[in-house]
């Protein structure tokens, strides 16, 4: 019964991992087509854009999303998780490809093999941490936003 237990458990960390794994690859590769400056502006444009069109909804028709969002959390909980994910993830992709034009080469890691090697690589991770970080507070705040001027447009 254990190893028939120990095998199940097996294969579904395997699939989690395979999950894992593609998402991280999926990942990569945006942030690797983002070092191209004509493609980190069409990111840009198509991220400014559905943010922009959420934030117009919002305020033009504040009743509508409070109803369409009470609507969704009605439903399931996990529908409205989604959402607000996604209007995360719209401003921290925003931001992040906002500070990638301040920053091109914020993702390049090859250094030259120099006596101040290690400490341009610090550099850089700190450099990179920190963008990363302001990235992650700019879909927050995005996201707050949105709630906020939506509760501010109802009334409650």
């Amino acid at each position: 019964m254990r190893d028939w237990i120990r095998k199940r458990l097996d294969v579904y960390e395997g699939r989690h991992e395979k999950r894992d794994e593609e998402f991280a690859a999926f990942v990569n590769r945006a942030v690797g087509a983002m070092s191209d400056r004509h493609t980190l502006r069409l990111f840009l444009g198509v991220l400014a854009v559905a943010n922009s069109v959420t934030w117009l909804s919002v305020i033009i028709f504040p009743n509508d999303v409070i109803h369409a969002w009470s609507k969704v959390t009605n439903i399931d909980d996990k529908i409205g998780f989604a959402v607000m994910s996604i209007l995360f993830g719209l401003g921290m992709w925003l931001t992040y490809s906002l500070l990638r034009l301040k920053f091109p080469d914020i993702e390049n890691q090859n250094f030259s093999p120099d006596v101040m090697a290690t400490y341009a690589y610090q550099s850089h991770s700190t450099k990179r941490w920190w963008v990363w970080l302001f990235s992650v507070i700019g879909g927050v705040v995005n996201l707050l936003a949105i709630v906020f001027v939506d509760l501010l447009l109802n009334g409650n």
